[in-house]
C-alpha cells in the first residue's frame, strides 16, 4: 500500500472527491490521469508528489492501483463508481454540493490548490485518450520505464513502478528536496500521525 494511502488518505479522498465535482462525469482512466499529471507537475515545481501514490506501468497507465480500485469501493467516503451506458466507470463526488467538496480541500494549501485547478483547467476538456497521448509520449517516464524494461503486460497491467523522482535527475537541490520530503512521510507513516 502506498504512502497515499497510509499516510495521505484524508487528502487524496478529498482531492479525488473535487476533481470528481469539477469535472462533471470524468471517467476512471481520465481521473487517473489527471491524479498522475497533478504529481508530475508537484515534482516538477516542488521535487515531491502530491499524493504519494504510487504508480505503475500499465497499457492505460501510469495508474495508481489505489485509485484504479475505486471501481470496487476504494475511498468510498469520498466517490462512487458507476458505468454509464457507453460500460464506462463514472465516478462523483459523494457530496452532492460544491461548498462541502471544497470545504474538505482546506487540507491543502492555496499554492497547492492552485496548481490542482491549474492541472484540471488545462487538461478538462480532453478524452482519457488524449491524456494517454501524453502520459505515454516518447519523452515521457512512462515511455521510458516501458522501454527500459521491455514491460511485458499481462492483461494490461504490469507491476513495474513508475519512479517519479526521475523527474528530478540532474537537479541535486529537488534530489534533495525529494529525500527530505520522502523521510518524513516514512517518520508519519511509522508513527501513524501528521
Amino acid at each position: 500500500m502506498s504512502l497515499g494511502v497510509t499516510v495521505n488518505r484524508k487528502k487524496n479522498g478529498a482531492l479525488l472527491a473535487y476533481v470528481a465535482k469539477n469535472i462533471p462525469s470524468i471517467n476512471l482512466r481520465k481521473l487517473l490521469k489527471i491524479v498522475y499529471l497533478i504529481d508530475e507537475k508537484f515534482m516538477e515545481l516542488r521535487g515531491f508528489p502530491l499524493t504519494w501514490f504510487d504508480y505503475y506501468a500499465w497499457v492505460k497507465g501510469p495508474v495508481a492501483p489505489e485509485v484504479y480500485d475505486i471501481k470496487n469501493g476504494a475511498f468510498s467516503e469520498y466517490v462512487t463508481c458507476h458505468k454509464n451506458e457507453e460500460g464506462k466507470n463514472i465516478i462523483q463526488s459523494v457530496l452532492s454540493h460544491k461548498y462541502h467538496v471544497l470545504k474538505q480541500m482546506d487540507l491543502y494549501s492555496p499554492f497547492e490548490m492552485g496548481v490542482i485547478d491549474e492541472i484540471m483547467c488545462k487538461y478538462e476538456q480532453c478524452t482519457a485518450d488524449d491524456l494517454s497521448e501524453l502520459t505515454h509520449a516518447e519523452d515521457s517516464l512512462w515511455f521510458q520505464i516501458v522501454k527500459e524494461n521491455q514491460v511485458q503486460f499481462v492483461d494490461g497491467k504490469s507491476n513495474v513502478l513508475i519512479p517519479l523522482q526521475r523527474l528530478n535527475e540532474g537537479d541535486a537541490d529537488k534530489e534533495d528536496t525529494y529525500e527530505e520530503a520522502l523521510e518524513y512521510m516514512l517518520f508519519c507513516n511509522n508513527a501513524s500521525t501528521c
